[in-house]
């Protein structure tokens, strides 16, 4: 089990990441780390590794990991590829400073190789390989040590996107099997569909700060702020208005004069955010015209054009907005009919104002 106790990040020009932050991770859990460039992603784990200064307190099995690393193992983005040295050599490294009997480093490297599928390259120069075949050279390292914390940074960082599938269809698996056997793992990734695929749970990182950590569901259900909805769809919708009470209803009233009562929301807003100006935000998928409801002929709007993606044809709207709809049309109601997904968020900070 990894815990996290107040942790913070701080940098000697003044920077202070992940915000005191707790959090618990526990056997056999997956977690994502998920994030643009800069996002923060590769200072948190090797925090979490122990690899960086931190305030605060981090324990694996009960045991801090500024004393005792052997509880980790960390394969970083850039691979920490020894070039001049064979495959296997390189991944025999961590086994031998760690004294292990040469009989079981050969065994223990064997296998992690013919797990990752380069066993036919363990006699080659690591700089003599593909960067596909460097990744999973890096990956190896995993199953050469056990331990009760698995952390990986990008695993298909730098390479195609026919490599990178081909990677993560291998790897991931694995990842399960030693999640399955009482490790925690965790991983960074960049990749929507990565971080999707395996984790249960997912901590959104942006700048630094840590926007909300739950499972996917959770945070499709009930976002705690509009970084974390938009880490779920690049496409949710967030409009500006107003949030009033309308003969005792609660009401957004949009810019241009829309309005849209919001009784039927999961969560209450803040009593002190009426009258105020509030982010609203819903996913494609709530909207009227994804339900099948005719297009209201106030919220009416021409389409810029329509996308075919994995869940269904989508329309981009003359404002901005997302809505599935079937493929072709020209006019589409991109807003929720009521208050059914809708998320209100406070204009300022962006963090959600239902509870």
């Amino acid at each position: 089990m990894l815990t996290l106790k107040g942790v913070t990040k701080q940098y000697l020009y003044g920077a202070r990441l992940f915000g005191a932050l707790d959090l618990t991770v526990a056997d056999g859990e997956i977690v994502a780390v998920y994030g643009g460039e800069g996002s923060g992603k590769t200072s948190f784990l090797k925090t979490v590794a122990g690899v960086e200064d931190s305030e605060g307190e981090i324990l694996v099995c009960g045991e801090s990991t500024k004393v005792k690393t052997d509880n980790v193992v960390m394969v970083f983005d850039d691979g920490c590829v020894f070039g001049f040295r064979s495959v296997f050599d390189n991944l025999a490294f961590p086994l031998k400073i760690r004294r292990v009997d040469k009989v079981e480093i050969a065994s223990r490297v064997i296998r992690a190789a013919e797990k990752t599928g380069i066993g036919g390259c363990l006699r080659l120069r690591a700089r003599s390989l593909s960067a596909e075949e460097q990744r999973r050279m890096s990956l190896a390292r995993i199953f050469v040590r056990d331990a009760p914390l698995v952390l990986i940074d990008e695993p298909t960082k730098g390479l195609s996107k026919e490599e990178a599938s081909a990677v993560w269809a291998d790897l991931a698996p694995l990842l399960k099997e030693r999640a399955a056997a009482g490790a925690s793992v965790i991983f960074s990734t960049t990749d929507r569909m990565e971080a999707m695929s395996i984790s249960d749970r997912v901590m959104v990182l942006q700048a630094g700060e840590v926007k909300q950590v739950a499972s996917w569901e959770e945070i499709a259900a009930r976002p705690s702020n509009v970084w974390a909805a938009q880490a779920i769809d690049v496409h949710y919708n967030v409009v500006k208005c107003v949030l009033y009470l309308k003969n005792g209803v609660l009401t957004l009233k949009f810019g241009d004069g829309k309005e849209i009562f919001v009784e039927g929301t999961d969560g209450k807003p803040l009593e002190n955010y009426i009258g105020k100006e509030v982010l609203c935000g819903w996913f494609p998928s709530f909207s009227a015209t994804a339900k099948g409801i005719p297009a209201r002929k106030a919220f009416s709007e021409k389409t810029v054009f329509c996308e075919r993606t994995a869940r269904g044809t989508e329309a981009h709207t003359e404002s901005g907005l997302y809505t599935l709809c079937p493929f072709g049309c020209d006019e589409v109601d991109a807003y929720p009919c009521d208050g059914e997904g809708v998320t209100l968020f406070d204009a300022t900070n962006e963090n959600s104002i239902m509870r």
